[in-house]
């Protein structure tokens, strides 16, 4: 009855402002406002497709559930919480969130170093603003594994994924862009990336090829 409805209201209501409340950032040393420096390799390359300076900013990635588990993920909370969180010794954790279980799964090539892939990301910074989407664009990006033609994290979580499959990345800030961040020349412009940020990645791997030599 009305009981029931103004209680699931005050449930939901709670959830929503616990978790936007999780998606603040904590205050870090050096990380506001960065020096605007000029972006090199992948950081110029990232500058130049990422959307400018009108970035969407997004309270919420896909709800107050996605919410919680991006701050667990990457702010350093309970990690118990977070359903199949795979933790790497480097810092870097995923989710699968779509597996390959296609017929021939078993057969399918995990990504390894030196192989080519192309992978569709979103990428968040830690407050939920998405500050990249090859989605969103339609271009995917292609790259060599261990070229450092990417962010470390990116590398490091692609390892081993089939194609098809799904993973959310936990990239801590010394595998993203550490303390150079991402930012424009105008200073006044700030930072697609600040300085010393943690990183969230939705990355699907649209398909993985070996290296020809």
């Amino acid at each position: 009855g009305k009981a029931s409805a103004m209680i699931s209201k005050a449930v939901l209501a709670l959830a929503i402002a616990g978790a936007a409340e999780a998606f603040c950032p904590s205050p870090l040393a050096g990380l506001a406002p960065a020096k605007a420096t000029r972006p090199s390799g992948m950081e110029l390359r990232m500058s130049a497709h990422a959307p400018a300076p009108g970035i969407t900013r997004r309270g919420l990635v896909s709800g107050a559930t996605a919410a919680v588990v991006l701050s667990s993920g990457v702010m350093g909370g309970n990690a118990a919480e977070v359903k199949d969180l795979v933790r790497l010794e480097n810092g870097l954790s995923y989710q699968v969130k779509k597996a390959n279980t296609g017929p021939l799964s078993a057969l399918a090539p995990g990504v390894i170093d030196g192989d080519f892939v192309i992978v569709d990301y979103i990428a968040y910074l830690r407050d939920g603003t998405i500050f990249d989407n090859t989605v969103k664009r339609g271009k995917p990006v292609a790259f060599q594994m261990g070229k450092k033609q990417t962010i470390p994290g990116l590398e490091i979580g692609l390892i081993g994924m089939k194609a098809g499959e799904q993973r959310r990345l936990f990239v801590p800030a010394r595998l993203g862009y550490g303390e150079r961040g991402v930012c424009f020349e105008d200073a006044s412009k700030g930072c697609l990336v600040p300085a010393n940020t943690d990183l969230v990645y939705d990355v699907t791997l649209v398909s993985v090829g070996p290296s020809p030599i």
